[in-house]
């Protein structure tokens, strides 16, 4: 009995002790927030706009506008502090570069330039119109980015964080981490990448090649004939609805799952490792492939 009593009474303060130092952070955490708007306007001339956005801890949105001829931007500068006082304080230490050279525009916030006090509990969100015509490299983390009514060449990448194009005609780098992506009325060439998430293309026209792990991927539209395309993927469902005239040689597998198709395929389309053609002839192969997932296809018109 008395063993029992001092081990109680041992399990009590360590208990005890634990609660005071979850009290202790949860005192330290920045509960106040101070932000800062930035606004700038560049006009450009004709042709494309080639526009290179940076930052970290912060979203980026880019909507093209029919017949705008100017690049306008709100930058929303953000940082905590447990005083509004302090929060203040650090956002009024956040530099943004905001710089034109003809028809190429930089927005830039560095994390790595200031000093740790500041990057720890700050980011900024880059808000931004352009001509449709306009390419586009941004680079962000724990923040999201979104792109629509574009036309023209388009790396993405961000970390912890979704990324999501609509309305746009494109070239289509999209690579993040921990990140869904999600790609809705495209037409073009898609190269995507994540990881712990998902990959969501729904009316696309174009070329496709999209990786991740641990989530599923879908598709529905219609896949160029004579060229490759790929969706692979571990621990999640494909689901594929693509266009019933399209002419693909489709080579599909899993491994723990199933393969369930609607579509009128020739070929082996036994087991769970499947290679087919579909409208022969077909010189152009899509690759399924995936593990503890089951890979579905059928037809839309």
């Amino acid at each position: 009995m008395e063993v029992r009593i001092v081990k109680s009474k041992r399990i009590m303060l360590l208990g005890l002790a634990g609660l005071i130092t979850l009290l202790s952070l949860a005192g330290c955490v920045p509960l106040e927030e101070a932000t800062q708007l930035l606004t700038e306007i560049f006009a450009v001339g004709e042709g494309p706009v080639d526009l290179e956005v940076e930052s970290s801890n912060g979203r980026v949105t880019v909507r093209g506008v029919a017949g705008q001829s100017t690049v306008a931007v709100t930058a929303t500068l953000r940082s905590r502090g447990e005083t509004m006082a302090e929060a203040m304080l650090r956002v009024a230490q956040i530099d943004v570069e905001m710089t034109q050279e003809g028809n190429r525009i930089v927005l830039r916030y560095d994390s790595s330039a200031h000093s740790l006090d500041v990057r720890r509990f700050s980011g900024v969100d880059f808000d931004v119109t352009v001509p449709i015509l306009t390419d586009v490299a941004a680079d962000t983390s724990n923040g999201r980015i979104e792109i629509s009514d574009l036309s023209g060449i388009l790396f993405l990448e961000t970390s912890n964080g979704r990324i999501e194009v609509t309305d746009t005609l494109a070239e289509l780098h999209a690579h993040t981490s921990n990140g869904r992506i999600r790609i809705e009325n495209v037409e073009g060439i898609l190269d995507l990448d994540t990881s712990n998430s998902q990959i969501e293309m729904e009316n696309i026209d174009g070329v496709v090649d999209a990786e991740t792990s641990n989530g599923r991927i879908t598709f529905s539209g219609m896949l160029i004939a004579d060229v490759d395309h790929r969706m692979v993927t571990s621990n999640g469902e494909i689901s594929l609805a693509i266009r019933s005239d399209a002419s693909l040689i489709i080579d599909a597998s899993t491994s723990n799952g199933s393969i369930v198709s609607s579509l009128p395929l020739i070929g082996d389309t036994d087991g769970n490792e499947w290679s087919a053609v579909l409208n022969p002839p077909a010189t152009g192969t899509l690759t399924l492939q995936t593990s503890n997932g089951q890979i579905t296809m059928h037809g839309i018109f």
